[in-house]
């Protein structure tokens, strides 16, 4: 009996020093451990709540690498895709608010229904980031991550400059969308600061035939970013102008690339023989340009610009400076400079895999990532 309270007292006494060395551990991690780290620790792990407009595979690329990065730093991520209307990203943040969580990403509808959803987040309380779409400077938005849209068109003009097009079929993403319109502004601009003769045509924009005798858009129209409806611009521009009518098309994104390639091997057209510009620079694109079925593309990509949205995240939760608005670094390539290795993969095993092998540049304190002058100073 006296031997079984002695063991049972210095039970007790191990006890109390594990509890202590326990309670110290904590102590310690709550020091040491960033607050985007923390999950534990008597916290609740981080959520994020994440709303697409569609299910773009755009976003859906971006989503992918948030949530891992997201994933692996301990935090909840809810997500919601929406058909592209209005009210369906009010609602999404609305819920995300009553839920209660820590902060919300967007990629929106229109900079209409984001001032309706950052008023919400500022007198709830809760950061709203952005991704792609430029958001409106307003109160609320804690921070915007997308690319120079304008300088993306101003590539592809230069292309087509050195490859002297001069009646150009534009199949638009999205007619009056800002990505869009920033990337039809870029493409004419790139002539206009080349001394080139395009008329009236950065104030047509949409008017088929305007230009002048440097740069003639004789064929306009929107393909709403997807394959399909490209398709059908793309074989309409072809029935309308004959397969001598033009010398190239600037479409304006891979997805809608796919439809145009297919409706001009319908028609019996070689590609080669025409000067075809696209942006996104998809790993198929890269094949494109290696087989010269496309002349060039801009490898902007929507996982970078996804991962420096979580690095902001990050940087707001651990109370540290960020770059609030930030212009996401792109690659322009040709059939002559292609060089695979140094391009950024959309897939996410690829994106990953590449980015702990450190192959391109994503930390958003480097030089490469650019602040967007438009946001310099954030509304009150």
């Amino acid at each position: 009996m006296k031997r079984s309270s002695i063991d049972q007292a210095k039970i007790k006494r191990q006890t109390k020093r594990l509890a202590l060395m326990l309670t110290g551990l904590t102590v310690l991690s709550a020091v040491f451990l960033p607050a985007s780290k923390i999950v534990a620790a008597g916290g609740k792990p981080k959520v994020i709540g994440y709303y697409m407009d569609n299910s773009d595979d755009y976003y859906k690329a971006g989503f992918q690498v948030f949530k891992a990065l997201a994933t692996k730093a301990g935090w909840q991520v809810q997500d919601v895709v929406g058909q592209g209307t209005a009210p369906e990203q009010i609602s999404a943040v609305e819920n995300f608010i009553t839920q209660g969580v820590d902060a919300i990403v967007v990629v929106q509808n229109s900079p209409q229904t984001t001032s309706e959803t950052l008023k919400r987040c500022h007198d709830a309380g809760i950061p709203e980031f952005h991704l792609t779409h430029n958001p409106p400077n307003e109160p609320g938005l804690a921070g915007f991550a997308g690319f120079d849209w304008v300088y993306d068109g101003e590539l592809a003009g230069q292309s087509a400059m050195k490859h002297n097009v001069k009646k150009l079929i534009m199949v638009e993403g999205k007619l009056g969308q800002g990505t869009a319109a920033g990337q039809s502004q870029g493409f004419l601009q790139a002539y206009k600061k080349a001394g080139k003769d395009i008329g009236n045509l950065l104030d047509s924009v949409g008017v088929k035939g305007a230009g002048g005798k440097d740069l003639q858009v004789v064929f306009w129209g929107s393909g709403n970013w997807f394959a399909d409806p490209a398709k059908k611009v793309m074989q309409d521009a072809i029935t309308s102008l004959g397969p001598d009518g033009f010398d190239g098309a600037y479409v304006q994104n891979d997805e809608m690339m796919t439809g145009a390639l297919e409706a001009m091997e319908e028609a019996g057209l070689d590609p080669s023989k025409y000067w075809l510009g696209a942006s996104n620079g998809k790993e198929k694109s890269w094949d494109w340009v290696a087989k010269g079925q496309t002349t060039m593309d801009v490898n902007q990509c929507p996982t970078l610009e996804a991962d420096i949205c979580f690095q902001q995240i990050t940087a707001y939760f651990d109370k540290k400076p960020y770059k609030r608005a930030v212009f996401v670094n792109f690659l322009p390539f040709e059939k002559d400079n292609l060089d695979k290795s140094k391009l950024i993969p959309w897939i996410l095993n690829d994106y990953m895999s590449k980015r702990e092998a450190n192959a391109f540049i994503y930390d958003i304190n480097n030089a490469v990532f650019r602040e967007n002058p438009s946001y310099a100073t954030a509304a009150k």
